[in-house]
Formats: C-alpha cells, structure tokens, sequence
C-alpha cells in the first residue's frame, strides 16, 4: 500500500501527463471489461425481459444488494460532475479560459445529458438495463480517466460533453432497473436510498480539493477513472437483472402461485413498437403530462438555487458604507453582517444538502407506509412539501428585502430556503414510483428520461437567465420569489394527479 501511495505522490504535477504505466494499466482493465461485457451480451442476448411480478412480492436480498451497487455509482456520476468546479482554479491555471468558457463546459455537459435522457431511457427499456448501466459505466470510467489528459481547451470541452452520455444513459436505467425489483411496500425506500448517493457524491466532491492539491487535478481525474474501471468488475459479478437474478424462496414460491396468464407479458409487443411510438404513448397520458409540468417547476427552483444561492448570499448580506435599514434600526435589530465568497458558498451548499438527504430517505419511508392505506400517498408527500416549501421561499425573499443583512436574518433565510431541499428531496425518492403507477412500466425508464429531459432542459435556461435579469437590473430575490412561487404551483399538481390503479 505504502508503495502505491508513494507512487502516486510521486505524480504530483498538475502540469505533466499522468504516467504512462498508469495510464496502459486503466487502458487494459478498460479492455478486459468492455470485452468481457461482449461476451457476456452475447451469450446471454441483450434484450430486456419485462418484470411485471405482483407488486405484493417481498424484494429478496438480490434486490438490496442492486441498490447497494448503484448507489455508488450515481455516487461516482456526481462526484465527478462536481469535482470540475472543486478544482476549477488549477484547471484554469493549466488550460487558461475565461469565466464564460469555463461556464459553457457545464452548459455543454448539460445540455447532452437532457437531450439523450429519453434516448438512453428508451434503449434501457428495450435492452438489457444491466448491460445499458454497465455501458454507462465504462464510458463514464473513459472519459473521467480522459479529462485528466485535455491539454487544450477543445479537448476538455468536447471530454466533459462526453460526460453527459454517460449519465443519460444511467439514471434512467438504474432507476427502472431498481424499481423492477421493488414493486411493492419498499419501492420509495430503495428509490430514495439510490438517489442519497447524489447528494454523498456532491459533498465528498469538496474532498477532491485536497486530492488535487496531493497529486495534481490531472491525476485525480485518472485515479477515479481507474476506481470506475476496477469497479466494473464488481458490477460485471453481482448486478443481475431482475428476471436473472438468483431467486430466494420467497420469490419462487410467488412464481408458482402466479397463475400462467399472469406471467406472460407483452415484451415482443413493446419490441415492435418504434421509438415514435412508445414516446407517443407517453405523452398520450395526462399525468404524463403533469409530472412533466412538475419537475420544470420544482427545476427551476433547485437549478437556480445550485446556481446562484451563494451570489445571492453575498449580494443580501454585504455592509454597504452610509447605508441603513430603517426598518430593522426601528425594530432594534440592526446587527448587519457581510459575507465573503468563502463563507457564502458552504453556507449555501451545506443546509440544502443535508435537508434533501434527510428528506430524500424520511419522505420515502413515509411514502411507502402511507401508500398501504392511500394510494395516492407517493405523490401526496412531494405534493405536501412542495406546498409548504413554495411560500417558506417567498417569505425568505420579503423578509430579505424589508430587513437587509441583518444578522438574525441570515439563520433564518437559510431554514427557510431549506425547506426547498427537504421539497426536493421528497421529489427524488418518489418520482419513479409515481410515474411508473401512472404509465406502461414498460415505458419506465424512457417516461424517466423524459422527465431528465424537461429538468434539465430548465436548469440550462434558469441558470442562463437568473444571470441575464441580474443584469438587467433584477435582483436575484425576485427571481428567487417567482421560483418559489413555481415550487407552490408544482406542490399543487401533485394533488391534481388522478387516483393510481396500482
């Protein structure tokens, strides 16, 4: 071990091109999985067998341990998605940019990610979606050892649009993937215990700082490259699809009692439809049509905070010299404080993110217990917070603009606006389980790309505009109230979605 460390440490040049005993290292491991998940399609054959069992089946362990396997690789997916603007400084000192280039490697990862989430949902749902997340896990292990290599603008541009394919292709399949296996009491749990994977990843991203600083932003990059690559093995050995997993008494004895009829499905009917007719399905259906609604409210909301929460900070609690705030001198609470950068962005990183993993977990147990008796629970628990979250948001943005910065204020806007994180949360761990009791389930992880598709779409454009009504002259509050606003109406849509029949 002491000799792989001294190894790597003795890499330490952020300017200089990883080894190359490294780099031929990954390049074969790459080699060997991508050959061995070939072979593997071959054999086996690569389409996907719809798993429609009773949703009374009790999830057996091969259907915990898919969970377990997934969780870190969404975990992966957005340390990495992360971990570019952790290490942005020597980034920008080795390959110079300005903000705005730097800016448009986001937009473009985001960008691929929205428009190929219903190409890579509508692939898991005809193929295999274990072979569809293994695909996405070599890709992401390429191109996240490949950006330690961009030596040039273009390259690093065209390595983190790369990315998005990637995670296109991922989430929608992990998530139909999980939710074939959970089908009953425990569907929001397993769901909600995948997506805290999201926000693990997000804040051990900070960690990638102090990496960078050992052994070069370079190397980082190629050691997680390697760390993908490695666990694809682990992946290649014990994630099954469901219909191929080992089975335990419980779900064998559900087989035998599942009448023949109940057993057959329609796959070959779904494998003679074209994409335009499965999408068209989709977007047949209202609630099809309300879901979408809410995840661009409930996005507009989330990517306009994850953009521009800590700016907002700074611009409310700075001491502007000869300034006052009459109304907090007449209340005697004048104590005005004033934020740097540096103490405005884990202020609002930190609470968000804690909220939304307690919520992401709290709201899924709930939803899964209250769905025994209401069927419609699933979606009355976002539908809940969203509602309460909405004015908890607004009520921040007035009180910002009659108190200013003063320091009470401060603790209070950041429990207010945490309520959003406790909304999105909610959103995170229910969202599959709602869709997929409204639709074909056949169509579950295209219907999910879908959705990716719409958030994403509206996190590119709330990012962009939140900085161009800035500078127009709008404050980051009024947009940050219309936000919450959206979020009240997105809560109330919940309510709107028809009574599930399953």
């Amino acid at each position: 071990m002491n000799a792989i460390v001294n190894y790597i440490n003795g890499l330490k040049d952020a300017g200089t091109q990883t080894s190359s005993v490294f780099d031929t290292l990954v390049i074969a491991l790459m080699l060997i999985v991508i050959a061995i998940v070939a072979i593997q399609a071959w054999r086996k054959g690569v389409r996907n067998v719809v798993n429609l069992a009773d949703p009374n089946t009790k999830p057996g362990l091969w259907a915990w341990v898919a969970v377990g396997l997934l969780w870190i690789v969404v975990m992966l997916n957005y340390f990495d998605r992360q971990l570019l603007s952790v290490v942005r400084a020597p980034i920008v000192e080795d390959i110079p940019m300005t903000d705005a280039q730097f800016g448009l490697i986001t937009s473009a990862f985001l960008v691929i990610y929205a428009v190929l989430s219903p190409v890579g949902g509508f692939l898991a749902d005809r193929y295999s979606r274990r072979l569809v997340i293994l695909c996405s896990l070599v890709v992401w292990s390429t191109v996240t050892w490949w950006t330690g290599h961009a030596t040039d603008y273009t390259t690093l541009f065209i390595a983190r649009a790369a990315m998005g394919v990637s995670e296109a292709f991922y989430i929608p399949a992990a998530l139909a993937l999980i939710t074939d296996y959970h089908r009953g009491s425990t569907r929001s749990l397993a769901t909600g215990i995948h997506m805290s994977g999201i926000y693990a990843g997000m804040a051990l991203a900070g960690y990638g700082a102090t990496m960078s600083d050992a052994i070069g932003w370079r190397m980082t990059f190629a050691v997680f490259g390697l760390i993908g690559v490695i666990y694809g093995f682990i992946l290649i050995v014990f994630l099954r699809d469901p219909s191929k997993a080992p089975a335990d008494n419980a779900r064998a004895q559900l087989r035998e009692e599942v009448p023949a009829a109940a057993k057959e499905e329609k796959p070959a009917d779904f494998e003679k439809l074209s994409g335009a007719q499965v999408f068209k399905s989709l977007l047949s259906s209202r609630p099809m049509w309300i879901l979408l609604t809410v995840v661009a409210f409930a996005g507009a909301g989330n990517w306009f905070l994850l953009t521009w929460y800590p700016t907002l900070l700074t611009d409310t609690f700075k001491v502007i010299q000869g300034v006052s705030v009459p109304l907090a001198e007449a209340t005697g609470m004048n104590d005005v404080i004033s934020l740097t950068t540096g103490e405005a962005g884990p202020a609002a990183t930190l609470w968000s993110s804690i909220a939304k993993y307690i919520a992401v977990i709290v709201a899924a147990i709930i939803a899964d217990r209250w769905v025994q008796k209401n069927l419609k629970a699933r979606a009355l628990v976002p539908g809940i917070s969203f509602v309460l979250a909405g004015p908890c948001v607004i009520l921040a943005v007035v009180l910002a603009g009659m108190f200013g910065g003063v320091s009470w204020l401060f603790y209070t806007m950041l429990a207010l606006v945490a309520t959003q994180g406790i909304a999105q949360g909610s959103l995170d761990a229910t969202l599959m389980p709602v869709m997929r009791s409204h639709i074909d389930e056949r169509y579950s992880a295209t219907g999910y790309g879908l959705l990716n598709l719409t958030s994403a779409g509206v996190g590119a454009l709330i990012s962009f505009f939140g900085g161009w009504f800035k500078d127009q002259g709008v404050p980051l509050t009024t947009t940050l109230a219309v936000a919450g606003g959206l979020m009240f109406i997105c809560g109330i849509l919940f309510f709107a979605l028809p009574k599930p029949q399953k």
